[in-house]
């Protein structure tokens, strides 16, 4: 199938919601035709991680040449569940990940890039490998979450009065909440990557890994080293570029 193209500094997973901000004509065009009665995209569009190149037309330096934008050739397909669009014509799109696609050709001809694919199906891969691993998986997350509430308290005590440190505290019991995960391995797999705070070009890794129990074998090793590095005082190995608010 061919959709609209939008080239990020994310990466998206199945079953997981992202909020997009769109405020390029391009990408607003994109969004009218996406919405518009008896669109042949259905609310669709594919989602790529950029690995060169801006995301936003005009966002180089001044007087800098324009490198192209280059992008990973596994992406998601995203569908729009709601859209708002603002008084000064920029939308606020709630999408959620509907299935992995290798991306083919793109076509840059129109007032937005649309490409060719290819949707991946989900496969468990080795079931029995996948079914031992949930609750191993499922035990990680836990304790990747408490370390991580840990690590952030005792960052917010540094020289704060107690009474913030409580409210830091209770705010972390709030955000940081156990996750059940779902028994089935490839929502289960998608759910985990979501929530670990690595480089982007390690959730990539995550995104292309060919089944549910390679990506949760993978997976549970990530969660133990992060809650390790966290538990001996490391920070998340986040660059502040995979931080950064993304403008779409």
């Amino acid at each position: 199938m061919r959709l609209p193209y939008f080239p990020m500094h994310t990466v998206l997973f199945p079953h997981l919601p992202l909020l997009v901000n769109v405020f390029e004509e391009r990408y607003r065009a994109m969004v009218r035709d996406i919405l518009d009665d008896g669109s042949p995209y259905d609310g669709s569009f594919v989602v790529s991680m950029i690995t060169e190149g801006a995301e936003v037309a005009g966002a180089e330096v001044a007087g800098a040449e324009a490198r192209p934008t280059r992008t990973h050739s596994t992406g998601t397909i995203a569908e729009v569940r709601s859209a708002e669009q603002l008084p000064d014509g920029r939308w606020v799109l709630l999408v959620v990940g509907t299935s992995r696609t290798r991306l083919g050709a793109v076509d840059h001809r129109g007032p937005y890039a649309t490409v060719e694919a290819e949707p991946i199906p989900d496969a468990v891969g080795d079931d029995a490998a996948a079914s031992d691993l949930l609750p191993q998986v499922q035990d990680g997350l836990d304790a990747y979450l408490q370390t991580v509430k840990r690590f952030v308290a005792s960052a917010a005590s540094v020289g704060r009065e107690s009474q913030e440190i409580t409210d830091v505290a209770a705010s972390l019991d709030e955000v940081l909440k156990p996750i059940r995960l779902p028994d089935e391995p490839a929502a289960a797999s998608y759910a985990v990557a979501g929530v670990l705070q690595i480089e982007l070009a390690r959730k990539q890794q995550l995104l292309e890994l060919p089944d549910a129990a390679s990506r949760l074998s993978a997976e549970l090793r990530l969660l133990r080293r992060e809650a390790q590095l966290l538990a001996d005082g490391a920070m998340p190995p986040v660059s502040t570029s995979d931080l950064q608010y993304n403008p779409n």
